[in-house]
């Protein structure tokens, strides 16, 4: 059974994540149709569309095909920035035409995209009842192209990529930091395959040279070392063993480092 999932810019303590699925339910009534609503994360920071992607591209594989994601990341005028939905690798994306929902899944064409012109819906001039009223309609089985017209030229964003310098070193970016302070890098490990072909090799992160690579939990005992490791979907991040609570002793805290900071490679 297709889901509806919600991811935001929001926050967790406003009231706007509260009143978005009211206007869903409120159209799943109004259409005759039932699906959960499944809150991905309201924590991305602000117009952080990098950071949405990331956390998108991990967590729609894992939902049933058809599943439609309601994506409310640096969406507060509708006017100036029109709603869109799209199919893609068998999900609909739903959110505004910025460029972000481009970042999600860089690597595949849509299948189409549309503009949202709900021209039996006039009195829906904000994204969220916009976005609600394509959802329940898309949940019951509907198509694209009722939604509106189709888009040819939808906007896009360059995401970053890994920068192979030599043979011997490569330039990786933060794409990520978790909730454990853990430094997501944009280095796939297809990529990385790619790249050293197997050989180990050394992070450089601030001139500090970061040679363990984990590959269980059993290497992740000593207390407040770092590392290298492949995450569980698939890129390379840089952690630090048991770190502190509240984001203390984090390898976040302890390097310095945010979102876009760059990382050297070195093959050993």
């Amino acid at each position: 059974m297709p889901l509806v999932t919600f991811t935001s810019d929001y926050g967790w303590n406003d009231p706007d994540t509260a009143a978005v699925r009211g206007h869903l339910y409120g159209e799943m009534l109004r259409s005759h149709v039932a699906a959960p609503l499944v809150d991905i994360s309201h924590g991305i920071p602000p117009r952080n569309h990098m950071e949405a992607a990331y956390v998108l591209r991990a967590a729609y594989p894992t939902f049933p095909k058809g599943s439609v994601h309601m994506v409310l990341v640096d969406c507060l005028d509708a006017q100036l920035t029109p709603a869109i939905a799209m199919e893609m690798d068998g999900h609909y994306f739903l959110g505004a035409n910025h460029g972000g929902l481009s970042l999600i899944r860089p690597d595949l064409q849509p299948k189409q995209i549309v503009r949202l012109d709900l021209k039996n819906r006039l009195e829906l001039t904000d994204v969220e009842s916009q976005l609600s009223a394509a959802a329940a309609h898309l949940l019951n089985r509907g198509t694209l192209s009722v939604l509106g017209p189709v888009l040819t030229d939808w906007k896009t964003q360059q995401a970053t990529h890994p920068e192979v310098k030599n043979v011997q070193t490569a330039i990786v970016h933060v794409q990520y930091i978790d909730h454990f302070g853990q430094l997501v890098t944009n280095a796939h490990q297809d990529w990385l395959n790619a790249w050293h072909g197997g050989d180990p090799f050394t992070a450089v992160v601030r001139g500090r040279r970061v040679t363990k690579h984990a590959t269980d939990g059993a290497s992740l005992q000593d207390s407040g070392s770092l590392y290298t490791r492949m995450n569980r979907y698939g890129y390379l991040e840089i952690g630090v063993s048991q770190p502190g609570a509240n984001g203390v002793n984090t390898a976040a805290s302890l390097l310095g480092m945010q979102v876009n900071d760059p990382i050297e490679l070195q093959r050993k």
